[in-house]
């Protein structure tokens, strides 16, 4: 009975746990088929639509590592259950927007949110799940439903603007508040500390949130502006410091943020690499293939979300299957076919559109795409976390996560001013965005390939990072 019991409650820990990383994930990619009725009824600029795209993973990766550390000093449960309270609160917030400012503060803040949620879900995850198959099995889990929810925020954002745009920002909340009403059910409570808490690195949180969230400003700015503005370039300049002051500062401190020796590991750099650069490839595909099949084509916000349905179909399926192969039988050959099939969906798409039918480019695109995906976003994670010991992996998973958000919103400013100049050259520019984004993905396969083979092992407790 008690048995049950036990497994009944890690099973619902597992439920809501994985729910806040799919509504995390989701939420990156659900307005992306709501851009054109923004642009029309809030009167946003093209340039500065991304913005609504990316407020969010400035938010998400620019606080990551703080989010991270915040919950290991205050405790996992208690850090998770803020957080998703002021998730669901900025969510419904986004529903009474009524300007372009006002939209990016309610993502800016959304985007924040997750960045604690995160963290705190996933060693919430690793206490309720000790060693062995019930963890691995967990981890494939939760790493294959953030995967899902990203893909699937697409179709998901589709059905919801055929009621409004503002929908797609209002539902999740009713998911993260029944989640918060059942957290405390099945969540372990922190432990409450009989000595001195941990010291707080200030000063790393001090340079190092700043300093990131100043880069990504700095790049998505020079999408929007350009590269020789005042607000771009003193953005990436004022970053440089501040990433060099951090590093400076965490050499030096007793109880650093992040501790530099964990970049001494070569797969979780390897991993982390990965997963920016695969993860901005796609984002910049998503963002140009949506407008494109809405202002080119003429399909409808719902339709335009459909077309993302098919690849969701196969992460949903098929990742949870990867994660547990990648985990038994090492992550580097799945990681190295899955962005080559990301690269080959992304070529066959920019050779073919404009001479294929439109359903059978999104049919066959899909397939390739949605296959890679859920080859390499499990393969990534299990990677990171194959290079450390467990008393790292929060830090480990901190690091990845910013990876995935930071890449995305590089890469989408990148294809973003690609796009923007193309006309100038006399290149249609969708097709110039999308090839940009097929050499890159193309580059990230022969970086996969090359890269170091995944150990089954995880290394002894005794190797800490210095």
């Amino acid at each position: 009975m008690t048995l049950s019991k036990s497994r009944s409650g890690a099973g619902l820990a597992l439920l809501l746990l994985c729910t806040a990383n799919f509504l995390d994930a989701m939420d990156v990619s659900t307005i992306g088929v709501a851009l054109p009725a923004i642009q029309a009824e809030l009167g946003m600029k093209a340039t500065s639509l991304q913005w609504a795209v990316s407020a969010y993973v400035l938010g998400y990766g620019g606080f990551l590592l703080l989010g991270g550390r915040v919950a290991d000093v205050f405790g996992h449960r208690r850090v998770f259950l803020w957080s998703l309270a002021v998730f669901a609160a900025a969510s419904i917030a986004g529903g009474f927007v009524d300007s372009g400012p006002t939209l990016i503060a309610a993502r800016l803040i959304k985007g924040i949110a997750a960045a604690f949620t995160a963290p705190a879900a996933l060693a919430l995850l690793l206490s309720v799940f000790g060693e062995g198959s019930a963890r691995a099995k967990a981890l494939g889990v939760f790493a294959s439903t953030g995967a899902t929810g990203f893909v699937l925020g697409m179709v998901f954002g589709g059905a919801a603007t055929i009621f409004s745009w503002r929908a797609t920002l209002v539902m999740g909340a009713p998911v993260a508040i029944l989640t918060l009403v059942l957290a405390p059910l099945a969540l372990p409570a922190d432990q409450k500390r009989t000595g001195v808490r941990p010291a707080f690195d200030w000063a790393g949180a001090m340079t190092i949130t700043p300093g990131l969230l100043l880069f990504v400003f700095g790049i998505t700015n020079a999408a929007a502006v350009g590269w020789q503005t005042f607000a771009t370039w003193a953005s990436l300049a004022a970053s440089l410091v501040l990433i060099l002051l951090f590093l400076a500062v965490e050499a030096r401190h007793a109880d650093p943020m992040v501790p530099l020796g964990i970049f001494r590991r070569a797969r979780l750099r390897h991993a982390n690499a990965i997963a920016a650069l695969f993860q901005g490839a796609y984002v910049g595909f998503q963002f140009l293939a949506t407008l494109y099949y809405q202002n080119v084509i003429g399909w409808s916000a719902f339709t335009t979300g459909f077309c993302f349905a098919l690849g969701g179909v196969f992460v949903m399926f098929l990742a949870p299957r990867f994660a547990t192969i990648a985990q038994n039988r090492g992550a580097a050959g799945l990681m190295a076919a899955g962005v080559g099939l990301q690269a080959l969906s992304y070529v066959f798409w920019v050779t073919a559109f404009g001479s294929v039918n439109p359903i059978l480019l999104v049919i066959l695109s899909q397939i390739l795409l949605g296959l890679g995906y859920a080859l390499t976003y499990p393969s990534v994670q299990v990677a990171a976390l194959s290079d450390v010991e467990d008393d790292k992996s929060g830090l480990a998973s901190g690091l990845l996560f910013a990876s995935f958000q930071i890449g995305g919103g590089i890469v989408l400013a990148a294809a973003s001013a690609v796009f923007a100049a193309a006309p100038q050259f006399g290149w249609d520019p969708y097709a110039a965005g999308i090839a940009f984004v097929a050499l890159l993905a193309v580059a990230v396969t022969l970086l996969a390939a090359a890269g170091p083979r995944t150990s089954l092992a995880r290394p002894p407790a005794h190797q800490a990072a210095e």
